[in-house]
């Protein structure tokens, strides 16, 4: 029998081949950490991750899907489809996505991004800037967060 612990390495050595752009990598070890545990909302929401990698926006929300039919109240999965649908050319559909990642997690750089785009795309302007702008503290954040641990502070 495979434990959770085991579903949890495949779905880290997932991770790691999407840094690497080993996409047809990552899908293998996530589809196998799917077939042991379908129910992981996190294995759907990485898959997911490497769609977008590959450009298959369909399957990737159909995979943000999967997850959150799982865990609604699950951020990331809601970003990721976001971003899939704003592939999509789906800016209104995208958009709510964004928000209720938002709604969430505000916290979630990529999300504020994404809406930002759209609302850019949108011509929504000035609420595109303000989206831009918090999508850039929350990363000016993380760099400082990641340099003071990488300098022991």
């Amino acid at each position: 029998m495979v434990t959770a612990p085991e579903v949890q390495n495949l779905l880290k050595r997932g991770k790691a081949y999407i840094l690497h752009t080993k996409y047809k990598d990552a899908l293998a070890v996530i589809n196998r950490a799917l077939q042991i545990d379908p129910g992981s909302a996190e294995g759907w929401c990485i898959r997911a991750a490497a769609e977008i990698e590959m450009e298959k926006y369909t399957d990737a929300v159909a995979d943000c899907d999967r997850a959150l039919a799982i865990d609604p109240n699950y951020a990331e999965a809601w970003s990721k489809k976001g971003l899939a649908l704003y592939h999509l050319g789906q800016l209104e559909s995208a958009l709510t996505a964004c928000t209720r990642a938002l709604a969430l997690n505000a916290n979630d750089a990529a999300a504020w991004y994404i809406k930002g785009v759209c609302l850019d795309d949108a011509g929504k302007t000035d609420e595109a800037e303000i989206a831009y702008a918090k999508s850039l503290e929350l990363e000016i954040i993380r760099d400082i967060d990641a340099e003071k641990k990488r300098v022991g502070k």
